[in-house]
């Protein structure tokens, strides 16, 4: 540098080069150093938080909840003809079974009836012995009833599940309850509750048979032949 008087230049102040220095690294567009310290600390690894590998920001995270309902399933509803259906077999059980009950509580009177009538037929036969047959005949014709409706329940409760081949197990068990009915009728209608006895057994029967028809109408074939169907329910 030249002084005011034009003498020699003198070597530049150390101080003066330094402010250069500064002057220099600002004009050009360098962050300082505590600066760049900072960006680069906001994220692990030197790269800023929120951004991915090409600069752009990650995609949102999926929710782990789902306010979505799932759908309800209700099965098909019988038709008319199974529920008429099942609406006269239960009427046969209670007809049956009411007049089980009569039956049971006239227990010494139809045993008496039974008794005196089989000694008239039979006068060769001793009193204990037709006590004893009284007895198995009285039981057999109670027995056999239970038995059947017991089996009956048990089939309608398979074709209320919608098993079809049930109807056809019913068709057998009804020549079945026939024949039970109709010696219940004869050996346990010999008092004076017999004539309510036999009608409760043969309304009964008429019940069963009823039943058993009214299973075999379109709509339960239809109903039986789309078992494992099921329908959406609405949700409320």
């Amino acid at each position: 540098m030249t002084d005011a008087s034009g003498g020699n230049q003198r070597p530049p102040h150390q101080d003066d080069v330094l402010d250069d220095e500064a002057v220099g690294e600002t004009s050009s567009g360098t962050e300082p150093a505590h600066a760049r310290d900072e960006a680069t600390a906001t994220a692990p690894g030197g790269v800023p938080e929120g951004a991915g590998d090409d600069g752009a920001p990650p995609p949102e995270r999926p929710s782990l909840s789902d306010d979505r309902r799932p759908p309800v399933l209700k099965s098909v509803p019988p038709p008319r003809s199974v529920r008429t259906s099942r609406v006269l077999w239960l009427s046969s059980f209670v007809a049956v079974a009411a007049a089980m009950l009569i039956a049971f509580l006239s227990h010494e009177a139809i045993a008496g009836e039974l008794e005196e009538t089989l000694l008239r037929l039979s006068p060769g036969y001793d009193e204990a012995s037709i006590t004893s047959l009284v007895n198995l005949i009285y039981w057999t014709c109670i027995a056999s009833l239970g038995i059947v409706v017991t089996v009956e329940a048990i089939l309608l409760a398979m074709m209320l599940n919608r098993r079809g081949g049930a109807r056809w197990a019913q068709l057998a068990l009804l020549l079945v309850h026939a024949g039970a009915a109709l010696i219940g009728s004869a050996f346990l209608t010999v008092t004076e509750f017999g004539i309510l006895v036999e009608a409760l057994l043969l309304g009964g029967l008429g019940l069963a048979v009823g039943a058993w028809v009214a299973s075999l109408l379109p709509g339960a074939n239809r109903w039986f032949r789309t078992r494992g169907q099921v329908q959406p329910a609405t949700l409320h």
